[in-house]
């Protein structure tokens, strides 16, 4: 499991400028942008074309594991305003979506819920975009 998160420049320098848009934007999600901050201010920040193919950036297409069920689910993160859960489109900005961001295969999160904690694996990396470039 790694214990530091990798993120491209380009994605730490969008989410950087959409947490200040946001922030002054709206006070209702202080706590996701709370938690972004803190994972791009430990983030291991790379270029696009040194990411490895097994880490989740944005706009990757996941499959996690739900520890507790077994169940498999794909989902695709994505920045809010192109969020759809129900198509599994997850923003970065939700519970889940912090958690597999910069996160590799294989590796354990805890997504704190509304309805509870929840144990993922992400099991697989079915698109990264920084993989398709090579």
């Amino acid at each position: 499991m790694h214990d530091t998160i990798q993120l491209t420049r380009q994605d730490a320098e969008r989410l950087a400028h959409m947490a200040e848009a946001l922030a002054m934007q709206s006070r209702g999600i202080q706590k996701q942008l709370r938690v972004l901050d803190g994972l791009m201010l430990s983030a291991r920040l790379m270029e696009p074309a040194d990411t490895p193919a097994d880490v989740v950036t944005i706009d990757s297409r996941l499959i996690v594991e739900d520890l507790y069920s077994a169940e498999l689910k794909e989902i695709e993160l994505v920045f809010p305003e192109e969020a759809d859960p129900a198509a599994g489109r997850l923003s970065v900005l939700s519970a889940i979506g912090c958690a597999v961001l910069g996160r590799a295969v294989g590796d354990h999160v805890v997504v704190e819920t509304d309805k509870g904690c929840l144990q993922l694996r992400i099991a697989a990396l079915v698109f990264q975009p920084e993989a398709s470039l090579l």
